[in-house]
């Protein structure tokens, strides 16, 4: 029977040496706490580092550790304090962890740091292949082993080999910088499915491949010589009943007394964080101690109990940071205080989960405004907690879970005045909006648990998916009958048709490249026929699909899928909701380039911007392509912008729109005939999203995921005749 073996850096559990003692206790961090109770339930094997450098240990020593954690279904990876020195406090969390978060990286990229971090992940791979067998699941964890994956496939090519990423995955021109990253990247793509916890995340993840050049980027997949990584957003939840059920415990209930007594008659707003520039400690309380200095009438009557859990306290960055904000502490208490309000209770330690849960119930606000974050599971650790009270929770949009929590009240680290706002917001908010609020996120949470999330990754991990990127045949005399019989033969049929390139060859001016007489006469003849739903999925805007198909009885997709057109309809609807603020500076920088291109000019639509070199100097046009590649970039990690290139075109639009989102809008209902034809790149994402079975035809040379390949619009037409 194949085991699932989970590979993290840390256990679930930790050991500690005392004297000649050996103890083994619970980890603290996100990852233990979320996983533990799926594993113990289904039973696995989870390797990682006990937490104590092996320096100081006995063979005698490392004898007892092994089987106390076996007992556990835990087995260790024994690390040096240089080890842990060089690979995690200085690749790990030096390098990786602030760039992954955005952040400045001041130490740790040194040749020694990445040759430890190599070296680690190649003995966590080890152990891995020792305590498994061929078949088994592998699922692997965190930034710190990056290249494991890759490790893994390497010694077993057909193993299900999972990867998930409990960090924000930073955007494609941020990742791209580090000088490792191909080889970080090549890493995870050893894996056949890599979760991250937003579509953002995995957005930048594509981005990156395509960016360094790995593979054919097809909808959510990196389609490799040899095979196809699925790329997809794992929300991850927490172990939601034990702290739904924790207020009747007799632990508990004694804790939340000693914080009623000391602080009865206040409002307290609580954080829980650990030690890290990421989580926005200091910007935290400033704006607390703004809302002080504003709200005078507050003094005495609100607290802020702020835990710090201890965190990489070798690292430099992480001492200068608790130094700062305890000297903030001392400036809000020493000047707002007094002998019976102390306005900030700061505490430095780990706590028992007693204690835990007596603060998320006691507390009336819950200030999670990390500068940047994964997930951040203690915004919803926080309103499970609240079963019988009506907590508020302020996020922060730039952790991950502001995209499952949309309840929550909304503050930008980047702006300070939103925190203010946001705190003084919950403060005051009527108790009817309050239970709402808290009630309809607690109901997600109750769904949507740390088993849910496992469960859904594994059963996604077994799915069965495409080996390799197709064999894309030509679709010869055999296949072309298959085809039309299967046509024939259908009650329901869907075609998803590309206009330039495959209705209508290109043309240098693009505005004379209308269809002809003849094109329009077989659309009408198709889409006359009730069996068919005929749709038009084109790069082109609304106002020339509406004025050329406009009278047929067809649908449109305008824009490479950001607006449709239903047919018979005449409404458009928009799939994207994305803001317009990338258009100015995107439309000077396109038209600065065409002015220098003789023959370039630029195209604005609703949603995109097009810079189109057709008719342009062969040199020129290269020339100002590559130098508008590299001005993109800031762009589209400002705005969340995507740069899409296409047959001579390069053109920017939102990250949310593609032909593969827009075609679902017909997918989702049930056809027994299913075609795709399209030309570019734009039309991978609508091939990758089609169902098991369905045809798909490129037209033209280059790589696709598509099923046949046609040569060019005259076989496309000549194809369509025959239906």
């Amino acid at each position: 029977m194949a085991d699932l073996v989970i590979i993290s850096n840390r256990l679930p559990v930790s050991v500690r040496k005392t004297g000649k003692s050996i103890e083994v206790y619970l980890s603290s961090g996100g990852l233990a706490r979320g996983l533990m109770g799926y594993t113990r339930r289904r039973g696995t094997k989870w390797i990682g580092w006990p937490g104590l450098p092996s320096d100081d240990l006995t063979e005698e020593d490392k004898r007892i550790i092994t089987e106390k954690l076996k007992a556990k279904h835990c087995y260790p990876v024994f690390l040096t304090k240089k080890q842990v020195d060089d690979y995690y406090n200085g690749y790990s969390n030096s390098v990786l962890w602030p760039q992954f978060h955005n952040l400045q990286v001041r130490t740790g990229d040194s040749a020694k740091n990445w040759q430890a971090y190599q070296a680690v992940n190649r003995q966590f791979t080890e152990v891995a292949l020792e305590l498994s067998k061929p078949g088994d699941t592998l699922w692997v964890h965190d930034y710190q082993l990056l290249l494991v994956p890759q490790y893994l496939r390497a010694e077993r090519p057909e193993d299900h080999i999972g990867y998930f990423l409990h960090i924000p995955f930073p955007a494609a021109d941020v990742f791209t910088a580090n000088k490792h990253a191909g080889s970080l990247l090549a890493g995870v793509l050893g894996a056949d499915l890599v979760g991250l916890h937003t579509s953002g995340y995995a957005q930048n993840f594509l981005q990156s491949c395509k960016q360094l050049e790995f593979g054919t980027i097809a909808g959510d997949k990196v389609l490799l010589p040899a095979r196809a990584v699925h790329v997809s957003e794992f929300p991850m939840g927490i172990d939601y009943l034990k702290f739904a059920h924790a207020s009747g415990q007799r632990h508990v209930k004694t804790e939340r007394r000693k914080l009623e007594r000391a602080h009865r008659g206040r409002k307290i707003i609580a954080t829980v964080d650990r030690l890290d520039p990421a989580k926005g400690l200091v910007e935290r309380l400033k704006a607390f101690e703004q809302l002080l200095e504003t709200s005078p009438q507050l003094h005495g009557k609100v607290t802020m109990i702020m835990l710090v859990i201890p965190s990489r306290e070798e690292i430099a960055t992480y001492q200068q940071l608790k130094m700062r904000m305890e000297k903030i502490v001392q400036r809000i208490n020493n000047r707002y205080g007094n002998e019976t309000w102390e306005p900030v209770e700061y505490m430095y330690r780990s706590m028992e989960f007693a204690e835990l849960v007596a603060l998320y119930q006691r507390a009336d606000v819950a200030f999670i405004a990390p500068l940047r974050d994964g997930m951040n599971l203690v915004a919803k650790e926080y309103l499970a907690s609240q079963q019988h009270r009506d907590g508020v929770l302020v996020l922060s949009k730039t952790a991950g879970a502001a995209d499952e929590l949309k309840d929550a009240i909304r503050v930008d680290p980047a702006q300070p005045p939103t925190l203010v706002r946001g705190l003084s917001r919950a403060l005051a908010l009527p108790k009817k909006d309050l239970r709402r609020r808290t009630s309809v996120m607690r109901q997600h949470l109750k769904h949507h648990t740390v088993d849910r999330w496992a469960d859904t990754f594994m059963k996604e991990l077994q799915r069965p998916h495409a080996a390799r990127l197709p064999i894309t045949r030509a679709l010869d005399a055999s296949n072309r009958k298959k085809l039309l019989d299967a046509y024939s033969s259908a009650a329901h049929r869907l075609l998803l048709l590309d206009y330039d390139g495959v209705l209508r060859s290109f043309t240098r001016d693009p505005t004379a490249a209308i269809p002809s007489p003849e094109l329009l006469r077989l659309l009408r003849r198709l889409g006359n026929n009730k069996a068919n739903d005929i749709v038009i999925v084109s790069g082109r805007d609304k106002s020339n699909l509406t004025e050329w198909f406009g009278k047929l009885p067809i649908a449109l997709a305008a824009e490479h899928g950001a607006v449709f057109r239903r047919k018979g309809g005449k409404n458009w609807h928009k799939v994207t909701s994305g803001d317009t603020e990338w258009r100015h500076p995107t439309s000077v920088l396109f038209r600065h380039y065409a002015d220098k291109t003789p023959g370039a000019f630029v195209e604005q639509k609703e949603w995109a911007i097009v810079w189109h070199y057709r008719t342009a100097s062969p040199y020129y046009a290269q020339k100002h392509l590559v130098a508008l590649r590299r001005e993109l970039k800031p762009l589209t990690k400002a705005y969340g912008i995507q740069v899409i290139e296409g047959h001579k075109v390069l053109e920017v639009r939102p990250s949310d729109v593609s032909k593969g989102r827009v075609s679902q809008e017909w997918l989702i209902h049930d056809y027994d005939f299913v075609l795709a034809v399209g030309d570019d790149t734009t039309d991978e994402d609508m091939f990758a999203a089609l169902p098991p079975g369905a045809y798909s035809i490129k037209v033209g040379h280059g790589a696709t995921y598509a099923r046949f390949r046609l040569s060019d619009v005259t076989a496309v037409l000549g194809l369509l005749s025959k239906f």
